[in-house]
């Protein structure tokens, strides 16, 4: 859910998310070895931007079918058309609220969350509405930057320290399953939703 204003300095937001430098510090295939995605699950990617994860999710669900999400009527053009680009039939592009989600209620198997965690101010309510669309026991997971000074990335306060995620987890009615470190950039963390967490 790219905004200006987090990054007045940055050229256009779909350039920038998609230059092909990216692709050293956030590597698609290396991040989706750590998902605990199946080939057949229905995965939403919430803040799908220009489609970055979206195009290898969709190719990895040769059996299942990504939901892209974005508040960006920008980014969603940018997706729709990179998915029309690369023929896939198994995506479906919508546009959202911050904290609304058109999506039928328990109709996903999994929730992708790349990059997008630390834009809504509050990250209980966004987490908790997301969950709406998942079936019980499905999984979220989560790309974050470190909350540590990098050379890009948003602000220090508004990042996310894997204590802070395990709390807005648990306050959301997820259990935090486990985390990691991707690189000196970002981390991963993946939470499921069980009713009884």
């Amino acid at each position: 859910m790219a905004t200006h204003s987090d990054h007045p300095e940055m050229p256009s937001s779909i350039e920038r998310l998609l230059r092909p430098e990216r692709v050293e510090m956030l590597d698609t295939f290396r991040v989706l070895s750590h998902c605990p995605v199946n080939p057949r699950d229905v995965v939403a990617d919430i803040g799908c931007g220009p489609a970055y994860f979206t195009l290898p999710l969709a190719k990895y669900l040769i059996n299942g079918k990504v939901i892209a999400l974005d508040v960006s009527d920008e980014m969603v053009e940018a997706c729709q058309s990179r998915i029309d680009k690369a023929r896939l039939g198994n995506v479906e592009v919508i546009k959202c609220d911050e904290y609304a989600f058109p999506v039928e209620p328990a109709s996903v198997d999994g929730i992708f969350i790349a990059v997008t965690l630390h834009h809504p101010e509050d990250r209980v309510r966004f987490l908790t509405a997301a969950k709406e669309m998942l079936k019980p026991g499905g999984w979220c997971f989560i790309v974050e930057w470190q909350p540590h000074e990098t050379e890009s990335g948003p602000p220090q306060e508004v990042r996310i320290t894997t204590d802070q995620l395990r709390q807005i987890a648990k306050d959301s009615g997820f259990r935090f399953q486990s985390s990691r470190d991707l690189n000196s950039d970002y981390y991963l963390a993946t939470l499921i939703y069980s009713r009884q967490s």
